[in-house]
């Protein structure tokens, strides 16, 4: 059992990754490290909360961490998420509020209490990792692994023309935490985009079952849905933040394939975008960027099963 922690901006999908790894016996998840991003900061903690309320899992501590990115403006997703962050859907509060300890103190002190131990797997911006890394440079390489959801490498952005949001949300962040030298596995739109929970699903599967967490998923994907239908013209939604903790679980999800990355930071219209440098060299040092583990294949079908029977049981 893996001690696993979330960063996380819910966000319908960081949501679903959280019911996924809570629900998932072969992650034991210490706590939630709460980012701004999809919605601001203070909805993405109150989200949280919400769904750990739904799992009767008010035991584990929630943190609140950055409230804005490093350096650029904020930049939010409401009209994906709903301005709630959940879609709109009225889900019912927690009752209560953050833990008092900081997401950037919780991260430094529980990666340095135990070296090799912790798995981190983020899903919102990076500006947490970051300015963890900052207070104390070298925590990242304490984590057993760091898996990101993030970015776009072949496949085309989502938030602009070549990048995906975490990313473009805060690229200074993406770029700190790609050079920190962690054990790092990248989850990028390149197989997330392949993970599509069908709307068809949705009718079949999910909310004919009625059960509060099926309703709950019902509920809060129905603004994203009707976003993804009449925007992109696809019949359901993508599994983005759920893929990054199904790799946590189960890496065979994915295949996955050593890159030269770095992210771009200053481009009017291509901050957040990663590029890979994929020049053929004797000497490496003429590269740009550091190597990292990036998920470039995915077992869709498989994939998508599991989280349903997992979120869903």
């Amino acid at each position: 059992m893996k001690r696993t922690i979330l960063d996380t901006d819910p966000g319908v999908d960081d949501a679903l990754a959280i019911l996924l790894a809570l629900g998932s016996p072969e992650l034991h998840v210490v706590g939630i490290s709460a980012v701004s991003g999809n919605v601001e900061l203070a909805r993405c903690v109150r989200n949280a909360l919400r769904v750990l309320r739904l799992t009767g899992r008010m035991d584990l501590p929630v943190h609140a961490g950055a409230s804005r990115p490093l350096i650029r403006e904020p930049f939010r997703a409401e009209i994906v998420h709903g301005r709630d962050g959940l879609g709109d859907a009225g889900v019912s509060d927690a009752g209560r509020g953050a833990d008092s300890e900081d997401a950037v103190g919780f991260l430094v002190r529980t990666l340095r209490a135990d070296p090799g131990a912790i798995s981190l797997v983020a899903t919102g911006p990076l500006t947490n990792l970051a300015l963890a890394e900052r207070q104390s440079p070298g925590v990242l390489k304490q984590a057993r692994e760091v898996i990101v959801m993030g970015g776009a490498v072949r496949e085309q952005g989502n938030a602009t023309p070549t990048g995906e949001f975490n990313f473009v949300a805060d690229p200074h962040a993406a770029r700190e935490v790609l050079h920190a030298g962690a054990n790092l596995t990248l989850v990028p739109l390149d197989v997330t985009h392949r993970c599509l929970l069908a709307e068809e699903a949705v009718r079949r599967r999910i909310a004919p079952l009625r059960t509060p967490v099926s309703d709950f998923i019902a509920r809060t994907t129905a603004l994203c849905r009707a976003y993804m239908k009449n925007v992109e013209g696809v019949e359901g939604f993508h599994l983005h933040d759920p893929l990054a903790v199904g790799v946590g679980i189960d890496p065979s999800f994915c295949e996955t394939e050593v890159m030269r990355l770095d992210v771009e930071t200053e481009g009017g219209l291509t901050a957040g975008q990663v590029v890979a440098d994929r020049r053929v060299f004797v000497d490496e040092r003429l590269l740009n960027g550091s190597n990292v583990r990036v998920c470039v294949g995915v077992d869709r079908k498989r994939f998508v099963e599991f989280f349903l029977e997992r979120v869903l049981k």
